[in-house]
């Protein structure tokens, strides 16, 4: 299977979202909505996530819509050497924007200072799914039930 695949459709929920100005969409990349339209989640989103299922070119398309899978188990894109994960893991939102990585817990700072602890309780809300399938380092995509926590 290929990144931006449906693995179950059972429980799949899909909806159409408009795409944000000037972005472009790839199948199988993470997305949210930052109230503009849909882009390719940055590791400072914080969800609700969902993974596009059409590429999209904002230049060379006429209508700015693609369809989201919001809930259900998928192949998403997945960044590469960035370890891997056992299936029951939860996956976030990487440096890379789109892309999966293991979930890291957010770690609250010796000292207080509000930025960086907003930073480690967003690390909760930066939760795209759970692996549904073990995933190895060098994978660039990785089967993820998303919307479940």
């Amino acid at each position: 299977m290929a990144a931006g695949s449906v693995l179950k459709e059972q429980l799949l929920v899909v909806e159409e979202y408009t795409v944000k100005s000037g972005e472009d969409i790839e199948k199988g990349e993470i997305v949210y909505n930052d109230g503009d339209g849909i882009l390719a989640a940055p590791n400072t989103a914080v969800g609700p996530f969902m993974m596009a299922l059409q590429s999209h070119d904002y230049s060379e398309e006429t209508v700015h819509k693609v369809p989201c899978v919001l809930v259900g188990c998928v192949e998403a894109q997945k960044v590469s050497g960035s370890g891997g994960g056992k299936k029951g893991q939860a996956v976030m939102v990487s440096a890379t924007a789109g892309e999966v990585t293991l979930w890291v817990k957010g770690d609250a700072p010796a000292s207080y200072a509000e930025a960086d602890v907003q930073t480690a309780l967003d690390a909760d809300a930066r939760i795209v799914g759970t692996l549904a399938e073990d995933a190895a380092d060098a994978d660039t995509s990785a089967r993820v039930w998303l919307g479940v926590k």
